[in-house]
């Protein structure tokens, strides 16, 4: 009589060992996924892209437009101040923005981000009102308008730089800032060296 009980009692422990392990797997069964979020943080995600990918094209045409004023005003510089010293500040401008401005179109190509290739209209305003100065007063608006660019530009481009996760665009936006920063100092020396304030 004891071979039925002993089969009644492994058949007993059979089934609550199944049952224990249905229950497991019942549990670690993911839940169907609502489609409807899936779609919402796969969009999400691509216009985190979308808008990661406007913020650098938005932040290398500023960068282009800065060069290619800079460069523009420069050559001005060189035609019409009447100190020696301002005149080669000048032609440093437009050697190092005109560098510069190669370097980020580059850069922009492989990111297939079209920059601008001529001044653009806030540009050719700036380089008009800065044409019509008095010849005796040129070296001295010169100076204050590249030191009030250059203050503009480096806090701009550092702030940009900081957020930027592209690396590529990180980089050429730090070596950006630094030579702004040499291109003030530069201006700010010639500018006390002047008696210009």
């Amino acid at each position: 009589m004891k071979k039925p009980q002993l089969f009644g009692k492994a058949l007993l422990g059979i089934g609550v060992v199944s049952l224990s392990l249905g229950s497991i797997s019942c549990k670690q069964e993911a839940k169907p996924v609502d489609p409807k979020e899936v779609a919402e943080e796969e969009n999400e995600a691509k216009f985190e892209e979308v808008e990661r990918a406007e913020e650098i094209a938005e932040t290398l045409v500023d960068v282009s437009e800065f060069d290619l004023t800079q460069r523009e005003l420069g050559k001005l510089a060189q035609v019409n101040g009447i100190n020696s010293e301002v005149k080669a500040l000048g032609k440093m401008m437009e050697t190092h923005h005109d560098e510069s401005y190669k370097d980020l179109t580059g850069l922009s190509k492989t990111r297939n981000i079209s920059v601008p290739t001529a001044i653009t209209e806030d540009g050719q305003k700036e380089y008009e009102d800065l044409k019509k100065v008095a010849p005796k007063n040129f070296d001295r608006d010169y100076l204050r308008e590249v030191l009030k660019d250059h203050k503009n530009a480096i806090d701009e481009f550092s702030k940009e730089a900081q957020k930027t996760a592209d690396v590529e665009v990180k980089a050429f936006l730090e070596r950006k800032v630094t030579s702004l920063t040499e291109h003030h100092k530069a201006t700010e020396a010639l500018a006390i060296k002047l008696n210009i304030k």
